[in-house]
């Protein structure tokens, strides 16, 4: 199944919820993106017809394995090139506003390359955690994406 952005999106937003809470419903989802809840039941469908995400009994939502490595690697993109767009300037809510368009457009070769230069150039070689007190601070926008492990 081939995802599209907001499909991608929903499956960021159920790794920050399961890291914060432990687990992610619906309800959660719908709350963290601003969306209707219809609109997650439909995505949330489709996400699991493609082998994404799985339901419980109790209505929570897990990542499968494949689901899992897409979340983490949006999620990825998303904190370094937030980091990036902050440290050349951009204020802390419009580099989190841009960061959530670029993440899924860059090929993953541009993507490898861009966080390279940003490790070489910063001397790390792991992404700041979203608590990191050197980062600037943006605290509507933190508490939406906190460090995931």
């Amino acid at each position: 199944m081939k995802l599209h952005k907001s499909g991608e999106d929903y499956l960021e937003a159920i790794l920050i919820r399961q890291n914060r809470n432990g687990c992610a419903r619906s309800v959660d989802v719908a709350e963290f993106l601003g969306v209707s809840k219809a609109s997650v039941c439909r995505a949330i469908r489709l996400l699991r017809e493609g082998g994404f995400v799985t339901m419980d009994r109790e209505k929570q939502l897990r990542l499968t394995k494949a689901g899992l490595e897409v979340a983490r690697r949006i999620y990825e993109r998303h904190c370094v090139l937030t980091e990036i767009l902050i440290a050349l300037g951009v204020d802390a809510e419009t580099a989190e506003e841009d960061a959530c368009r670029l993440e899924h457009d860059l090929s993953a070769d541009s993507f490898e390359m861009i966080k390279e230069f940003w490790q070489r150039r910063t001397g790390e070689t792991e992404r700041r955690s979203a608590s990191d007190p050197k980062r600037p601070k943006s605290e509507n926008r933190r508490a939406k994406f906190p460090e995931v492990v």
